[in-house]
């Protein structure tokens, strides 16, 4: 049974009525654009950015990370639900926010691992995510993290990534498992949009349900789930996972800061098309190849 206190702290009583170790009510995930909820074995995370259609900073990413490492941490707590306010989900990572100086935690020595994708994979509790609207970029990557996913009838997905300039390894290494490579290959290299109801026929979400009962089905949801064991559901989710490749975090990251990159960015910001750069290191050798195949006044 649960209990909160005039100070906003949970308690849990045992079998026999005694109380366990109280925790907040909220938790500061250190981002503006993230609120956190504890509600009995739940922690709630609500990506809360109008504005920038909840797209997230370096800080709402790191504070993601930092909710799942709350809720593998505490004996209290089973799910972990990442959700949106309005009606977008997450449209990715803010790409105007990368010089921002009130960032509260050190994304230069931790660059490597600055994204709470693998993180969410790995703990031993239940990662749900609620797609309440839009997701794209990392707001979809999170959903090919998490164990379970139910959409709102109104959400759209898409994987506008390589629009970007960048080699997104989290993904290629998820969602051909998911749908299979050649419905990957047209998501990825079409960036289309897909509805809810396309995107559960893929196997993209588990379970589309109406906009308006999103928050009460995915409460329905964890109940059902509760009906299991929770160490039996750790040991099931650390096995699934043996099964999933590794990502090419390094290939990600040196995908990074690259000419391709930067004039993805660059065009994005500008609200153009992208001039792809045609530079080649093997232009030399190429040319020995070409008369194989080209006219020589070619």
């Amino acid at each position: 049974r649960h209990f909160m206190t005039n100070d906003g702290r949970h308690f849990m009583t045992n079998d026999a009525g005694h109380f366990m170790t109280g925790l907040p009510a909220r938790v500061d995930l250190a981002a503006a654009e993230l609120s956190a909820a504890i509600d009995g074995d739940t922690l709630t995370v609500t990506i809360d950015r109008p504005e920038k259609r909840n797209a997230l900073t370096a800080d709402g990413y790191h504070g993601i990370k930092r909710a799942a490492m709350i809720v593998a941490d505490e004996p209290a707590l089973n799910f972990l639900v990442i959700t949106g306010a309005g009606d977008v989900f997450c449209a990715g990572g803010d790409m105007n926010a990368v010089g921002n100086p009130d960032r509260r935690w050190d994304s230069f020595t931790e660059a490597y691992d600055a994204t709470p994708f693998e993180t969410l994979g790995k703990i031993p509790k239940i990662v749900v995510c609620a797609v309440n609207g839009l997701a794209l970029g990392g707001g979809l990557v999170m959903t090919l993290y998490a164990d379970l996913v139910i959409a709102s009838d109104q959400a759209r997905l898409r994987i506008p990534d390589l629009t970007r300039g960048v080699y997104e390894a989290f993904i290629a290494a998820r969602i051909p498992q998911r749908i299979g490579t050649l419905r990957a290959n047209h998501l990825i290299y079409g960036n289309d949009w897909i509805d809810a109801a396309e995107a559960e026929r893929l196997g993209l979400v588990g379970r589309v349900v109406a906009h308006d009962d999103l928050r009460e089905q995915t409460a329905a949801l964890l109940d059902r789930v509760r009906n299991t064991g929770p160490a039996a559901r750790a040991a099931m989710k650390r096995e699934m996972s043996r099964a999933l490749p590794p990502v090419d975090v390094s290939g990600y990251w040196a995908s990074m800061g690259t000419a391709e990159q930067i004039e993805a960015f660059t065009a994005f910001l500008q609200k153009r098309s992208p001039d792809w750069p045609t530079t080649s290191e093997r232009d030399a050798f190429v040319s020995t190849r070409r008369p194989a195949w080209a006219p020589r006044d070619s």
